[in-house]
């Protein structure tokens, strides 16, 4: 899952949120805790275990300190494959002692099956990052694995980290029991993650410690990921390709367009290749060919089905509202427990997400050119429905009736022309926690019952934003250069930059690199190289650079100890990022 999943804390998280110990509407909406009956049978899924490969050395170590990934060990001769290395630190702690309980043989190498975080951010505590320095170790990637790393997390993470926050469940009451279909519990810790020193760029054979491994390329869940076929053991492993769950192909947090293709791609493999064995990051495994077929069959099906089916309204002219009310149920025959169950991905979000995926948002009818502003249409509906209490009584009324999706929607339009009315928030607030406590898909109902807090004012999207991108900025050692810079391209304030040119460069001593910035026409270049002429040029150490941005100091403090040599008119400096747009004031998924 990607950037959110490193940037969690949950201490921090709850310093910064004021949440009422009891999680409910106002005394006129006492809302009742439930759970659906599947809800909490689907996480039995997910418990902390072991498993061997039949009698082969292979070991599926499944959500181990109750962590919300899986490792796979592979043994060979005389050394260890580890086949990603779990969500956190602590994470790849634990699973170090587990493997340690199999065996004492040194890890030779690690494979990294996709960039998301639960399987890249555990290696540092099993291996020390100078033997993946010195080509010791191997940590095996595709060779798009750096790019699509950066691609993913850099330019839309501050959002993508807040929505996340809303989807994962990570600041509901432990009395709601969540659990992320995909995966189980949601474990944040410190991230270990070292980069790949070894890159796949095609499907191939690598024998280490005396293992065969065929390595094939899927590209489903994220487009660095592959899977790996043991033949000797005629085990497959397939990463995040299949879940206890309908895969995840829209995401609701946001992140890019994931086309079945991949997914279809990774079950083909499996049907093709000779499987008794298949294993996954997220998944019990299977075992026996029969059973492995019928599963991998009616999984890939009911993808294709999805894809396939949507195409074919979209077609016949239907739009992405029309789809999502086109596809709400998969038929009888592609129901299979738990794989094809909407725990994870919906029918709904995945059908509009392959329309937009395809053919953009534009549903045909030209009124979405230049719609009505979404408050003055907020206003002039509720002006149209009788005025304001007219309005609120019915919301009222459709409450009592149990229509709670009716309600929050009348209600909605109360709050866009008063973010204040308490009333309208709060009884959205109600319908919202009545939706989701009923609902069965995991990231639906933690964003209802999430969105409920915002509605209350007992969170502020704002304040977590800012606390989840500090807990980021923490991990600033462990990224290049280059990548601290290039997000200061999002936040250039058009408004008050215009056509304003400045031009800056800093010279790193100790790295012996080199970054320049130009600001021009309210845009920002970010290169790898000084530029001719500059404006101001900072010389200072890498460590300089991410003591300032961790908050330890500032630009002033650390030129007035000597920690940077500045050339240039330090005004300048002060006018370049007095162009920088860092505020999230008014940030809100809900209220708006």
């Amino acid at each position: 899952m990607d950037r959110i999943f490193q940037l969690f804390s949950s201490a921090i998280i709850l310093s910064c949120l004021a949440i009422s110990s009891v999680f409910a509407a106002p005394a006129t909406y006492q809302v009742e805790r439930r759970f659906p009956d599947y809800f909490l049978e689907h996480k039995k899924y997910f418990q902390p275990r072991v498993y061997q490969v039949g009698d082969y050395p292979v070991w599926s170590l499944n959500n181990i300190g109750d962590n919300m990934a899986n490792s796979i060990l592979i043994e060979g001769d005389d050394g260890v494959i580890v086949y990603d290395t779990g969500f956190s630190m602590d994470h790849g702690r634990q699973l170090l002692e587990e493997i340690r309980k199999i065996t004492d043989k040194p890890i030779r190498a690690i494979i990294y099956s996709l960039h998301h975080p639960d399987h890249i951010n555990g290696t540092a505590a099993m291996v020390s990052p100078e033997d993946i320095a010195s080509g010791k170790i191997k940590v095996i990637a595709w060779h798009n694995f750096l790019t699509e790393f950066k691609s993913e997390n850099q330019a839309t993470g501050p959002i993508q980290a807040l929505r996340s926050a809303y989807y994962a469940g990570v600041v509901l009451p432990a009395e709601d029991n969540y659990h992320h279909g995909c995966c189980g519990k949601i474990k944040i810790g410190k991230s270990g993650y070292i980069a790949p020193n070894t890159f796949l760029a095609a499907d191939q054979e690598m024998t280490i410690a005396g293992v065969k491994l065929q390595f094939f390329y899927t590209g489903g869940e994220a487009l660095t990921e592959f899977g790996l076929y043991l033949p000797a053991y005629k085990t497959a492993i397939v990463a995040d390709e299949i879940f206890p769950s309908l895969p995840n192909m829209y995401t609701i947090r946001g992140g890019k367009y994931r086309e079945p293709a991949g997914y279809l791609r990774a079950m083909q493999q499996v049907l093709d290749l000779d499987v008794e064995h298949l294993l996954g990051t997220h998944l019990i495994p299977i075992d026996g060919k029969e059973k492995i077929y019928k599963t991998v069959t009616t999984y890939r099906d009911a993808i294709q089905y999805i894809n396939d089916q949507t195409i074919r309204y979209i077609n016949k002219g239907y739009t992405t509202d029309e789809l999502k009310e086109k596809f709400r149920d998969l038929p009888a025959y592609l129901d299979m427990e738990p794989f094809t169950r909407e725990m994870y991905g919906t029918l709904e979000h995945i059908a509009a997400n392959t329309y937009a995926g395809l053919i953009g948002y534009f549903n045909g009818d030209p009124i979405e050119y230049r719609p009505t502003p979404r408050v003055e249409s907020a206003r002039r509906h509720v002006e149209l429905m009788g005025g304001r209490n007219k309005l609120f009584a019915e919301v009222q009324a459709a409450y009592r009736d149990g229509d709670y999706q009716w309600a929050a929607e009348l209600a909605t339009y109360l709050i866009r022309i008063d973010t204040t009315d308490m009333e309208a928030r709060n009884i959205k607030a109600a319908a919202f926690r009545q939706l989701g406590y009923d609902e069965l898909n995991t990231t639906w109902r933690s964003w209802f019952l999430t969105s409920a807090l915002e509605l209350e004012g007992k969170i502020d999207p704002a304040q977590l934003q800012r606390q989840l991108l500090q807990i980021f900025m923490g991990n600033v050692a462990r990224l290049e250069t280059l990548a601290l810079f290039e997000p200061l391209r999002y936040q250039v304030n058009a408004e008050k930059a215009q056509d304003a040119h400045i031009v800056l460069g800093y010279r790193f001593n100790d790295t012996n690199e080199s970054i320049g910035l130009e600001l021009r026409n309210s845009v920002l270049i970010v290169t790898r190289k000084l530029p001719a002429k500059t404006d101001i040029l900072l010389s200072l150490d890498r460590a300089t650079l991410n003591d300032i941005l961790t908050g330890k100091q500032s630009y002033a403090d650390a030129i007035k100890a000597g920690k940077i040599i500045l050339e240039g008119a330090s005004e300048k400096l002060n006018e370049f990022f007095s162009y920088m747009d860092n505020s999230q004031n008014g940030l809100q998924l809900v209220v708006r």
